[in-house]
C-alpha cells in the first residue's frame, strides 16, 4: 500500500547526490546507502520534485500495467529506509505524464561502508560535550 500524502526529503539525516543522471542516497543515520535500478531514478526525481504516491503508481499503472506492485513496493521501500517522510503541509504534483520505459524499480541497498560513514565525526557531536563523539553502537546492516 503506498502512503497517502507528499513525500520529501528526510533531511538532513539523508543526502542525495546525482551523478550524470543517476542519483545515489546516503542516509546518515544509519550509514547505508542506495542506488536506483529501472525506472527508479525517474521515480526518485518526481518524488523528490513533489509529487504524490499516488499519481505516481496511477500514472506507472496506466502505461506499465506490468511494473505496478514493484512500483508500489519501491514507494514503500523508500519510507521503510526512511529515505523520505510524508509532508502533510503539501498537496504534491498530479498530473504526471511519462512513458515509463525501462525495467521495474530497484532500491539497491548498500552498508559495506556503513561503519565507515556511521563513525563520520561530523555528524556525531555529543549534545553534552558539544564534541564528536564515537557513537555506542553500529546499527545492524539487516
Amino acid at each position: 500500500m503506498v502512503p497517502s500524502g507528499t513525500f520529501i526529503l528526510n533531511s538532513p539525516d539523508v543526502v542525495t547526490e546525482d551523478f550524470d543522471g543517476i542519483p545515489v542516497i546516503l542516509n546518515l543515520t544509519d550509514g547505508r546507502y542506495f542506488s536506483l535500478g529501472g525506472i527508479g531514478a525517474d521515480l526518485w526525481k518526481m518524488v523528490t520534485a513533489g509529487y504524490t504516491p499516488e499519481a505516481l503508481l496511477m500514472s506507472v499503472t496506466a502505461v506499465r500495467a506490468d511494473l505496478a506492485d514493484r512500483t508500489a513496493r519501491f514507494l514503500a521501500d523508500l519510507v521503510e529506509y526512511q529515505l523520505v517522510r510524508l509532508d502533510g503541509g503539501s498537496e504534491g504534483k498530479t498530473s504526471v505524464e511519462s512513458r515509463w520505459e525501462g525495467d521495474a524499480p530497484e532500491l539497491l541497498v548498500f552498508s559495506d561502508l556503513m561503519e565507515l560513514i556511521y563513525s563520520d565525526p561530523i555528524h556525531d557531536v555529543d549534545d553534552e560535550l558539544n564534541w564528536p563523539a564515537q557513537p555506542s553502537s553500529i546499527p545492524d546492516p539487516a
